[in-house]
């Protein structure tokens, strides 16, 4: 038997069988492709979702530590409020609350495994309010850090935004005889009417723009949430120049800053609660809340 014969099982490999062994790999290359597609974005989905949870606990923690905060700090004042005998122990702890070296510290504050919060008190009463201080007292106040024909421009604007005064006489009289009826129905008296009144600060200078660079001096001296009444013991002298209600000995309208977060992440959630003191209580009358 000659062994350098080749068996005749064996056959030659032809153009046809190397074509096919090239689409098979060629096959096989593009489903391993696929299967690194498919596994790649089914581990970004995951970490998506994962991130996602995380992001979501992180601002529920958040929030839910900023309401504690509200809370700890109204039930602090109240609480001293209801220990106060008489007006001028009222008077010693408005004054403790209020010094003018614990604003930066919080009234009320607390860190816990999964969440921390932290309450700071503001005496609205004691700032002027953008939305019933009309065009002088404005300028009056603006005049302290801009120049005097900067400080009416501004004052104007402002005020033309507070009570329309670009719409025509016969409906600005139709609106304030409507609130002077309601008025006198209701045993009130009547107010002027706020047309488009502020809700924020931040409102304000969005309006001025540019010329939002001059509110920055005096933002600790401003609110939108005053009721007509400027605690004169504890507003500024610029503030008591400029303010055209009335003066109260003691603050009328406190605002608790409430801020949460969750610790590790970037998260951070405050509200703004607005109250009335009404005698040894506080009422809301304004609650905003915002995420960082």
């Amino acid at each position: 038997m000659d062994l350098t014969t080749e068996p005749a099982f064996r056959r030659p490999v032809g153009p046809v069988t190397r074509q096919r062994r090239g689409a098979a790999l060629l096959s096989a290359l593009m489903t391993i492709a696929v299967l690194v597609s498919l596994t790649a974005m089914a581990g970004k989905a995951a970490r998506d979702s994962a991130h996602l949870t995380v992001n979501s606990r992180a601002m529920a923690t958040a929030r839910a530590m900023a309401e504690s905060a509200v809370l700890a700090a109204r039930v602090t004042v109240e609480t001293q409020l209801d220990a106060a005998t008489d007006s001028l122990a009222e008077d010693a702890m408005f004054d403790a609350l209020l010094a003018p070296t614990d604003r930066s510290r919080p009234l009320a504050s607390d860190s816990l495994e999964y969440g921390a919060f932290a309450a700071t008190l503001v005496n609205v009463s004691a700032r002027l309010d953008v939305n019933t201080a009309g065009v002088e007292g404005l300028t009056s106040l603006l005049r302290t850090v801009a120049p005097a024909d900067v400080a009416v421009r501004i004052a104007t604007m402002l005020d033309t935004h507070v009570r329309g005064d670009r719409l025509s006489a016969p409906t600005r009289d139709s609106l304030a005889t409507r609130d002077s009826l309601v008025a006198s129905l209701l045993g009130r008296r009547a107010a002027p009417r706020l047309l488009r009144p502020f809700d924020s600060l931040d409102e304000v200078q969005q309006l001025l723009g540019d010329d939002a660079r001059w509110m920055a001096p005096i933002a600790d001296e401003l609110t939108v949430d005053g009721d007509g009444r400027i605690d004169r013991r504890h507003a500024s002298r610029a503030v008591r120049a400029a303010a055209s209600g009335s003066l109260v000995d003691r603050p009328t309208r406190l605002s608790i800053v409430g801020r949460g977060w969750q610790p590790g992440t970037a998260v951070t959630h405050e509200i703004q609660a607005v109250y009335a003191v009404e005698g040894r209580e506080l009422r809301l009358v304004r609650w905003r809340e915002q995420s960082r």
